[in-house]
């Protein structure tokens, strides 16, 4: 080998030089990215390499050249895979064939070979390439170039027989250690990216295990192995109050003194493995209050797999356990009611084809139904009481099970061939195929009330037949008053009149007081008979008109409303009543002969009637300014018989206003006064309204 191919050797290991640059600045760094342009730019590049390589060759004899295009292709296949090889073995096959020579086909051949040889061994290797040695680099380029030789092989005579005397041990000495050599730089490169690229990881993972325990939402906790406080993130101060400034370095603050002893031994126990979770711990806040905790912890080891400290992630569980406490207690509360309460409970489970199953029933609905919880639970409803099918409950608690809306079953009386009594049932669905009935025992109330309502009907029959003496006594007393009284009063007018001039004038003026009394009780038996005959005729509630009622009472009070110069004002317009017109119009008038006659003797009487709507009623209003009545007598004077002032000042029987009452009442309305003495009365009589 001469000067001149000593020269090209070494050009051509300036350039496997460049191949190693090339992969570590183009390809490896990107090569994550998988990016077809960056394969197409560095197969462009490689092919350009292997050019070059080609065109610093030596002729080795006449038409056949000597280079390292198989390193260069054996490589480029085994490190950067098939596009970038493709592209390699286009271009140099290309030039190759330009070239010319009678070892181009030859040429060509070793070309695609190398390149095959290098895909091969890289998709057949599991491991990573920057992980393969020198060694096995070493033997990667024996194998390129024996496939080398044995394309020699195929050449002329004479270049054959040149090529094996001359470089066959040359290049089986230097090509694959030239190999190893650029493959191993090449590994080196790769095998410092990814170490570079291991501790970017690792210094940007701590970064992210930082930020998550800074942003974690527990209480996060790390200790040396003195016990003393490595980390305290945000969430550890909002729970334990101690700011992270105050802790680290320090002694866990949080323990509470009697419970450091047992703290050290979950640590203790936690470095020998016996690791804690969800263990609950009662631990304190800085302003000295408790807070209940659960511990999931763990042994933080070192790069050499010592331990160098304790994790601890401690979840605030204190509002939790104070809800469970409060669920337990509600609970307890109502399994005291329901085994304690004297109402019935059952719960059924509905099935297949609306089957009614008993999951329970507590001891009221056994005791009520005479059976026990144990024979009746996992059995059909009707298979127990078959009376609830006739009584209609099933078919409500059917109905209630498909709807899912709560239902009363009224009042029946269950009965089979074990058991009769009264029950009230309320039943309701629970969840998606439960129905509870409540139930209970009234047989006794039924029975009180059945005991009551014949003791009513024969005490209204009693009362009945007790009105009637009465009112036939009223009637009677006040008939057969009228014909000695009408006698009397004649009698006494007769004398009077016929003997008057016979009579001492004294005498006179008593037989006048005698006539003056007989037509005072002549008024009031006639009220009487009016009071005890009122609601004794049947009533005939309709619309009534008040404007018109009004006008007729008016009518009728006419030469009373002269006698006392009184004024009537009618204020608005007066709404229609449900009302029984004969008792409003007795209402009316007696109302308005009252306020006609109630008045100071200087003062004429003014009268205002109005009315007004509220919540389906109506309120007529009889407002006059008379001498008006105190506070103290305002019931009183609803009663019979009850007068305010004597019959010389004011002529009446105490009777008028007991009838407006009773009338009234008769109506199903309500009756109320307001009143100032020497200012004048407001009666108010409430009756319901009428759609006129």
């Amino acid at each position: 080998m001469g000067r001149e191919a000593a020269l090209a050797l070494v050009n051509n290991a300036a350039l496997l030089i460049s191949l190693t640059v090339i992969y570590s600045a183009l390809y490896i760094r990107f090569k994550k990215e998988k990016l077809l342009l960056q394969k197409i730019i560095s197969g462009l590049l490689l092919g350009v390499i292997a050019m070059a390589v080609m065109v610093d060759s030596w002729e080795l004899s006449p038409g056949v050249v000597f280079d390292t295009r198989s390193v260069v292709l054996g490589l480029t296949g085994l490190y950067f895979g098939f596009i970038p090889s493709i592209i390699t073995v286009i271009m140099t096959s290309i030039l190759r064939i330009l070239m010319g020579g009678s070892g181009a086909a030859v040429g060509v051949s070793v070309i695609i070979c190398s390149a095959t040889t290098g895909l091969l061994w890289r998709y057949r290797r599991r491991r990573a390439l920057h992980q393969m040695t020198l060694f096995e680099l070493y033997l990667f380029g024996i194998v390129v170039h024996i496939f080398m030789m044995i394309g020699m092989l195929f050449l002329p005579a004479d270049s054959r027989n040149a090529f094996f005397s001359v470089a066959a041990v040359p290049v089986m000495l230097v090509y694959p250690i030239a190999t190893a050599l650029t493959g191993w730089a090449m590994s080196s490169k790769e095998a410092q990216l990814r170490g570079e690229e291991a501790v970017h990881e690792l210094s940007l993972a701590r970064k992210r295990l930082a930020a998550i325990v800074e942003a974690s939402p527990v209480p996060i906790i790390s200790l040396d192995m003195e016990y003393n406080v490595t980390e305290w993130n945000q969430a550890a101060e909002k729970v334990f109050g101690w700011k992270r400034s105050e802790v680290i370095g320090r002694p866990l603050p949080i323990v509470p003194e009697e419970d450091v002893q047992n703290h050290r031994d979950l640590t203790e126990k936690t470095r020998s493995g016996d690791y804690q979770r969800g263990t609950l711990l009662l631990r304190k806040r800085k302003d000295g209050s408790k807070v209940v905790v659960r511990l999931h912890n763990a042994t933080i080891f070192n790069e050499e797999g010592q331990p160098e400290g304790i994790l601890g992630i401690l979840e605030d569980v204190t509002r939790q356990q104070e809800a469970e406490r409060a669920l337990k207690e509600s609970e307890t509360r109502f399994r005291e009611l329901y085994t304690n309460m004297n109402t019935g409970v059952a719960i059924y489970k509905i099935g297949e084809n609306d089957e009614a199953v008993f999951l329970d029933m507590n001891p009221a609905g056994c005791r009520i139904t005479g059976v026990s919880r144990d024979e009746i639970v996992g059995r059909r409803v009707e298979e127990i009481f078959p009376g609830v099918i006739e009584m209609g409950l099933y078919d409500i608690i059917i109905q209630v099970f498909k709807s899912g809306l709560s239902q009363r079953h009224p009042l029946k009386k269950y009965k089979d061939n074990r058991i009769a009594f009264w029950t009230d049932n309320y039943v309701y669905r629970h969840g998606k195929d439960e129905i509870v009935v409540i139930f209970e025992d009234i047989t006794q109330r039924e029975k009180t009330l059945e005991e009551l309502e014949r003791r009513v009907k024969k005490r209204t029959a009693e009362l009945e037949a007790v009105n009637k003496e009465l009112e036939s006594f009223a009637y009677s007393v006040s008939h057969d008053l009228r014909a000695p009284l009408r006698a009397i009063k004649g009698f006494a007018q007769i004398i009077s009149e016929r003997y008057a001039g016979a009579l001492p004038s004294e005498a006179g003026r008593y037989f006048d007081y005698i006539v003056k009394a007989g037509e005072n009780m002549s008024i009031l038996i006639q009220d009487l008979l009016d009071y005890s005959r009122l609601g004794r005729v049947a009533l005939k509630i309709e619309a009534v008109s008040l404007a018109h009622a009004v006008d007729k009472a008016l009518d009728t009070l006419r030469s009373k409303i002269d006698e006392e110069r009184g004024k009537i004002t009618v204020e608005g317009t007066l709404h229609f009543v449900e009302a029984d017109i004969t008792l409003l119009n007795r209402v009316l008038a007696n109302l308005i002969e009252n306020a006609l006659t109630y008045h100071a003797p200087e003062r004429p009487p003014e009268i205002n009637i109005s009315s007004r709507r509220e919540d389906g009623y109506v309120f007529l209003t009889i407002k006059d300014n008379g001498i008006g009545i105190d506070r103290k007598f305002h019931n009183k004077i609803f009663e019979i018989f009850q007068r305010l002032h004597s019959a010389d000042d004011y002529q009446g029987t105490g009777i008028g206003l007991a009838i407006v009452r009773k009338c009234v009442d008769l109506m199903g309305g309500e009756i109320s006064l307001e009143s100032t003495p020497g200012e004048g009365s407001v009666f108010s009589v409430k009756l319901k309204e009428a759609l006129n």
